[in-house]
């Protein structure tokens, strides 16, 4: 016999926590209990939930076989195919939602935070080829401590399969300017970025105002 969420103490039922509070208070596992509906023999359907969210997230479940999630005891066919939905629609969602930085402008509002910071930090932004924001990174010490170790850069650029991306970094001072330094170090980056396919874009100063070397003539990209 399989357990429903029926079987479930009345403050345990997702369903019911729903109706409640909105599906915004409920977690994953009682939001996939829902889709699931039951469980299986010795095992309530969050129980069941809980099992498959740790061996797979949401996104993951989209790009399953059918015959994996089908490992689970409990799940038949239809419910693989359920679960092989909702991690579509997770997929999608997640893809639908990406920011885009596509101009000097988009920099300018997702980092002006950075004018106020006492100490100097380096924010990459990792990009898709369509401009999508895939991934960002922030590293302490600024450009010319992180340029000692291009490693740390690209390595999250390989991770996240990014095509391109761009750096900003704050100048405590308020000096809105590349020194010597930030010159040297993005043009080595740019350098190395040709070798691994991931383009470097701009590099971008913040200060009292914003300066984007890729606008200046002091730097060729």
């Amino acid at each position: 016999m399989d357990y429903t969420i029926k079987d479930l103490p009345e403050s345990e039922r997702p369903r019911e926590k729903l109706e409640e509070h909105g599906a915004s208070e409920l977690t994953d596992v009682e939001l996939l209990s829902i889709v699931l509906r039951t469980g299986t023999k010795g095992k309530n359907v969050k129980e069941l939930s809980s099992e498959i969210l740790n061996s797979y997230s949401l996104d993951e479940m989209a790009s399953r076989e059918l015959s994996d999630l089908k490992n689970f005891q409990g799940i038949s066919r239809v419910k693989a195919g359920q679960l092989q939905a909702v991690g579509e629609l997770s997929r999608r969602m997640k893809k639908s939602e990406r920011e885009k930085v596509e101009s000097l402008s988009d920099v300018r509002s997702m980092c002006g935070d950075m004018k106020f910071l006492e100490e100097e930090v380096l924010r990459v932004f990792y990009l898709s080829s369509g401009n999508e924001l895939l991934q960002k990174e922030e590293f302490s010490g600024g450009v010319s401590q992180v340029g000692a170790e291009p490693r740390k850069i690209f390595k999250a650029a390989l991770n996240s399969s990014a095509a391109a991306l761009i750096l900003v970094h704050n100048h405590p001072s308020g000096e809105a300017h590349a020194t010597r330094q930030d010159l040297e170090t993005t043009r080595e980056l740019v350098d190395l970025g040709e070798k691994l396919s991931v383009e470097v874009l701009d590099h971008v100063v913040a200060a009292e105002d914003f300066f984007s070397m890729r606008e200046s003539s002091d730097l060729s990209f």
